[in-house]
């Protein structure tokens, strides 16, 4: 049976929305680590506005966005994986295919980015796989327990740290970015099992109490980020923060999440934040284009070390380009150029233009 790709009237453009938020962060997340990468330099000291910056980052952006994208990841799996299978595919065979083809796409973008996302992504998609056919509450028991042991590792190593002491091996070996990533996978499925996105206005007593909940855990993580900043009033203890800031990603990208799909419910926000869901219906393209265009940028105009304010005003543009062009490109065509290839890898010929709702 040939597959034929969602149709436009049938997306979720909340999600697209939501996504393409995410790339924002993951913009601003990733500017610095461009220039450090392309030259041998260090980021000047932060002080000034460039602190209270950095503070901001480290409660709202650093590491959050990229939990959001990984929730997506999560929720994108079940819906590729039911809507193939009520087309009656073999659909573990199709995602393997989907996953092989985003691990060859990080390959490549690993020679421009060493920060390359795909490719831990697909590693990790294969072990989500396995999860597709387990209940909700098997998924989110698994989710919640990978995410309270990650999170009290972090505890025991913040422990340390203000005690002067070394953080045990083990503990250290666990605060990969891969256990916070697979959490976030676990939970975007278990939302795409309860149809937490897709029937939100009949889940919105559920979302309000996760997000509540999740911002309850979230006040006493971020006042101590404020703390260990010390900015405005004493030194910053770097390794406390650093760890602050990691266990904040599970709670505080779940409270974000929530957040936003209810704000996203009421018809006013949907139409502000609506342009967002162009760079995010064509969220490989964008994430990619990124890489290119600082690539470019950095040489051209001999950009070095600048000031992290200086940064963010650079984003602003990159993004804004990111967003026109997606928004002409989408008038012509209904997919990205690399999500478009992106079907190419996976079901082997041509399809109909028309694009995944996992994309």
């Amino acid at each position: 049976m040939q597959a034929e790709p969602i149709a436009q009237k049938d997306r979720i453009y909340s999600i697209d929305i939501v996504r393409g938020l995410a790339l924002f962060g993951i913009l601003l997340v990733n500017l610095p680590g461009f220039i450090m990468y392309s030259e041998d330099v260090r980021m000047p000291i932060e002080a000034g506005i460039d602190a209270w910056i950095r503070l901001s980052y480290d409660l709202f952006i650093q590491t959050k966005f990229f939990g959001i994208f990984s929730f997506l990841f999560g929720l994108g799996f079940y819906i590729f994986m039911s809507r193939a299978e009520q087309r009656g595919q073999k659909v573990f065979r199709l995602f393997s295919r989907r996953l092989f083809a985003m691990f060859f796409i990080g390959v490549i973008h690993v020679i421009l980015w060493f920060g390359d996302i795909l490719t831990v992504y697909a590693l990790l998609g294969f072990l989500l796989m396995p999860f597709y056919r387990r209940k909700s509450s098997t998924i989110l028991a698994w989710a919640a327990s990978l995410g309270g042991v990650y999170m009290l590792t972090q505890g025991v190593a913040l422990v340390q740290s203000l005690n002067g002491q070394e953080v045990y091996p083990f503990i250290a070996s666990l605060q990969s970015t891969m256990i916070p990533i697979f959490v976030m996978f676990l939970f975007g499925l278990y939302a795409g099992k309860r149809g937490l996105i897709a029937q939100i206005r009949e889940h919105k007593p559920l979302l309000q109490r996760i997000a509540a909940t999740t911002l309850v855990i979230s006040l006493p993580i971020a006042a101590g980020i404020v703390w260990a900043s010390g900015v405005g009033f004493g030194s910053k203890l770097e390794q406390a923060n650093k760890i602050l800031v990691d266990l904040s990603t599970l709670p505080m990208a779940l409270c974000l999440i929530a957040s936003l799909f209810l704000l996203l419910n009421r018809e006013p926000v949907r139409k502000v934040l609506q342009p967002f869901a162009y760079t995010g219906q064509m969220g490989l393209t964008t994430y990619l284009g990124q890489t290119v265009i600082m690539t470019i940028l950095i040489p051209l105009f001999g950009i070095t070390a600048m000031p992290l304010s200086s940064w963010f005003l650079l984003a602003l543009p990159i993004y804004a380009f990111q967003l026109l062009v997606s928004s002409l490109w989408l008038k012509r065509f209904n997919q990205g150029p690399m999500e478009k290839l992106w079907r190419f890898l996976t079901y082997g010929r041509k399809k109909k233009s028309v694009p995944d709702p996992a994309n």
